[in-house]
């Protein structure tokens, strides 16, 4: 079987990378956070290299995240790379400035969510009927 391999784009202070680790099975993830690397330039390869050989981005902006600068990063190289981009957006729930601002991502992404709830269950169904998917012959 081939292997499914999601990258983790978001915040790295809520531990919410752990939660969908448990709540899947059968993946392999790209968690940022397990490289500790501090050099902008070297994490920055490093997040793009893990992109390119994921399946998926599973991008979660949290509503406590500032920015999400990084995150519109992920996703907008991933979708270049056509990666299949699953986005867990907090801040525009409940602001139409906020939604104005991120409905590029939006549009950017196969799947959009307002809890992570919702991510992690589109997910685990989304990548279940993967599982019996053959391994790619140039792997």
């Amino acid at each position: 079987m081939r292997e499914i391999k999601v990258y983790l784009a978001g915040g790295f202070h809520s531990g919410w990378q752990d939660l969908v680790k448990a709540r899947t099975s059968n993946l392999s993830f790209f968690d940022p956070r397990e490289h500790k690397i501090d050099a902008a330039d070297l994490y920055t390869a490093w997040d793009l290299n893990a992109i390119r050989e994921s399946d998926w981005v599973f991008a979660y902006l949290e509503k406590s995240n500032p920015g999400g600068y990084a995150l519109a990063l992920e996703i907008g190289f991933g979708k270049a790379l056509e990666k299949r981009i699953l986005l867990i957006d907090e801040r525009s729930i409940d602001s139409d400035m906020e939604a104005r601002r991120l409905a590029m991502l939006h549009i950017c992404a196969d799947a959009c969510f307002h809890t992570l709830e919702a991510g992690i269950a589109f997910l685990r169904e989304e990548t279940r009927t993967m599982d019996s998917l053959p391994k790619d012959s140039g792997s």
